[in-house]
């Protein structure tokens, strides 16, 4: 093959088809070509593109585009534009494993409910879960949320250990922890509209 084809599924997904090419060259045909990708989908939305906005810790910052490593500046946060995707991924998860443990194990103690298993995944819909065997996995795109956020969400899955439903009981659990959990819960919503 001596082509490069691109194709941007009904799922958003971008699809290369090439051989005998570096993957800086296929990043910088991406880059050549992103007008028409966008143009291609009428609601296809640059999440890293210059301007827009990125979150970390309830504070929003404004894209920048260089070409080295993630950093901040004021009120804007610096990404490579074709590898701005992977940089954010990467600090995310990053930022989870450095603060959401100690936040687990203080709420652990404090409810009196411990996972068997603390893991991270990166997803699109759920901030957590918590399987019947006691393992909880949190979403590293949690540290976009402010710090009370993040607690109610640790607090909802710390629940879950208790009741693996979503009955009067179990939120009367995450009540006695946040009693304005249904307010947070609401920003949350209200937040998530902006973020995903």
């Amino acid at each position: 093959m001596k082509r490069i084809i691109m194709r941007l599924s009904a799922k958003n997904e971008l699809r290369l088809s090439a051989s005998r090419l570096s993957k800086k060259q296929v990043n910088a045909f991406i880059l050549e070509n992103k007008t028409w990708v966008l143009q291609q989908h009428g609601s296809f939305k640059d999440i890293y593109a210059q301007g827009a906005s990125f979150y970390y810790l309830n504070e929003k910052f404004s894209i920048e585009h260089h070409s080295s490593a993630l950093c901040f500046k004021d009120k804007s946060v610096y990404l490579h534009p074709t590898k701005a995707k992977l940089q954010c991924d990467n600090f995310y998860k990053t930022q989870a494993k450095a603060y959401l443990p100690e936040r687990v194990q203080f709420w652990q103690e404090k409810m009196d409910l411990y996972a068997t298993e603390l893991g991270f995944r990166l997803a699109k819909r759920r901030w957590g879960s918590c399987n019947a065997k006691g393992k909880i996995s949190l979403n590293p795109y949690m540290m976009k949320l402010s710090f009370e956020m993040i607690d109610y969400i640790i607090i909802h899955e710390l629940s879950h250990l208790k009741h693996l439903n979503h009955s009067k009981e179990f939120y009367q659990c995450i009540q006695d922890y946040m009693p304005r959990f249904k307010e947070v819960e609401k920003e949350i919503k209200a937040l998530s509209l902006k973020l995903h």
